[in-house]
């Protein structure tokens, strides 16, 4: 519990109405309780600063909103309500939800990882190197919240918002973890989610489009995800950085903060700091050497995909350059698990059945590009485009999705409010011939249709929705798990 002056600036408060006990802060009327801190968030289709009145009949007995007129209103109505007045409620959430639950990334080492493609897997690789080196580490990101065994149940955004982001380092905290490997989505940055946040590192992994629904240009994208890298330099001089600069946004990174907080830059590139060479994949999974500080030595590992060297590669070198030994990084690559949903393999008995998560024009083309260099007959790839998303990205998943597969089982993937239809012929307008091309609107029966199809040494790819467990149409969820439809007909 904390006491209301305790949890804003000075010039931050606009009305004193009480001395009592902050027992909960929120920006959701649904979870106001008696001596609740009600915070107005204006959303992208909600406006806190209308639900004023609601949360303290509720039993607020503080509010903060960005709205002076407001502010005199309700200090007019109700002058026994605490009422601070600031000039962005979503800085001011994450300051507050910090001090609220006192300030737990001080007692941590927050690593963020962010970028278009292979968040997920780094930070479950990262995690992995580390719980293995003797260090617990708490993961946040989109299959689950968890440390060692324990999950927590806080909700199924890849980040979570300000409080519950600030109250999970808190739990994890509490419960024994050292190190939090944590994915950072751009919706995390731009809606502060992350701020007030103490990192001990970042890492960059790639851009490509995704998400111009929300951002609206790939140049606004990148200048979000480039935000959160300014803010670990500016927040923290001691903190680490790893950034691929084989990816041009990457590099750009790097060339704009180089000199402002410690960098270790990886890939193929000739000025690499950690330089990936000779990288080989196969179905026994991958291998490449590295050259750091003038030494040259070799990671194997049983994850599979070209992409997975990149991944390996950036948890490995920021490892490395972080302090811990490279020879026992090097046994542990050895034995890293393969995560849900990425490059998966659903089966491995006459042809080869994969699942994965590949749902931009880049990571698909990721995966079939690896898959291509293990292919003894044909590849058959099953997959649609959420609907309610960005919608540029379809045609260009149609036509890389023509050009690396044998065949291709149109589908729907989360349709939302959209018809299934209409996505399907989006993602067409990039494909130039109807050769090999099917239309099955139902998920199931597309799976279904592939693997009937498939004859022996062929590959299924079921892209999309990797390790999701459910399908969103119109504004139902049910319940849907790619690689256990998979196994249904395989069986």
């Amino acid at each position: 519990m904390k006491k209301f002056h305790e949890l804003l600036k000075k010039e931050q408060i606009f009305h004193q109405g009480n001395n009592r006990d902050i027992k909960n802060i929120t920006n959701n009327t649904k979870n106001v309780q008696e001596d609740s801190l009600f915070i107005a968030i204006k959303g992208t289709r909600f406006d806190g600063h209308l639900f004023l009145e609601e949360a303290i009949k509720k039993g607020a007995n503080s509010i903060v909103i960005q709205e002076k007129n407001i502010a005199t209103k309700i200090k007019n109505r109700h002058p026994n309500i605490n009422i601070g007045l600031v000039e962005n409620t979503r800085i001011a959430q994450a300051e507050i939800a910090s001090k609220f639950f006192d300030n737990p990334s001080n007692s941590l080492k927050v690593i963020g990882i962010t970028g278009t493609n292979g968040k997920t897997s780094v930070s479950n690789i990262l995690a992995q190197y580390l719980e293995k080196l003797g260090h617990p580490t708490g993961i946040i990101g989109t299959i689950a919240y968890k440390l060692g065994e324990k999950t927590y149940d806080t909700g199924k955004r890849t980040t979570p918002d300000a409080i519950e982001w600030q109250h999970l380092l808190y739990k994890m905290k509490e419960d024994g973890a050292e190190f939090i490997s944590a994915e950072i989505s751009s919706h995390a940055v731009d809606q502060y989610r992350i701020h007030s946040t103490k990192f001990e590192g970042g890492i960059f992994t790639n851009l490509s489009q995704d998400h111009l629904d929300y951002h609206k240009t790939i140049q606004n994208y990148f200048q979000t995800k480039k935000r959160f890298f300014e803010y670990i330099a500016q927040s923290n001089s001691d903190a680490l950085l790893s950034i691929n600069i084989d990816d041009p946004f990457g590099r750009k990174i790097y060339e704009e903060l180089k000199g402002k907080v410690n960098i270790i830059t990886y890939g193929q590139s000739e000025d690499s700091m950690f330089k990936i060479k000779n990288p080989e994949s196969g179905l026994k999974g991958i291998n490449f050497q590295y050259q750091y500080k003038g030494k040259t030595k070799t990671i194997f590992s049983k994850l599979r995909g070209d992409f997975n060297i990149y991944n390996i590669a950036s948890a490995f070198s920021f490892l490395i350059e972080y302090g811990f030994d490279d020879e026992e990084l090097i046994d542990i690559s050895r034995d890293l698990k393969p995560i849900k949903g990425r490059f998966e393999i659903v089966q491995d008995n006459g042809f080869l059945v994969v699942n994965d998560y590949a749902h931009t024009p880049d990571a698909l083309e990721k995966i079939l590009s690896s898959l291509n260099k293990i292919k003894k007959n044909r590849i058959i790839v099953v997959f649609g485009a959420g609907g309610d998303r960005d919608k540029t990205k379809r045609p260009e998943m149609g036509k890389i999705a023509q050009k690396l597969a044998d065949i291709v089982i149109l589908t729907s993937d989360n349709p939302r409010s959209e018809d299934p239809e209409r996505i399907i012929e989006d993602i067409k307008k990039g494909m130039d011939s109807k050769k090999n091309i099917f239309e099955i609107i139902d998920r199931e029966e597309a799976i279904e249709k592939a693997i009937k199809m498939a004859h022996k040494d062929d590959i299924v790819l079921i892209a999309g929705k990797g390790h999701e467990t459910y399908q969103i149409i119109g504004d139902k969820t049910y319940h849907f798990d790619d690689s256990d439809i998979a196994k249904r007909y395989l069986s």
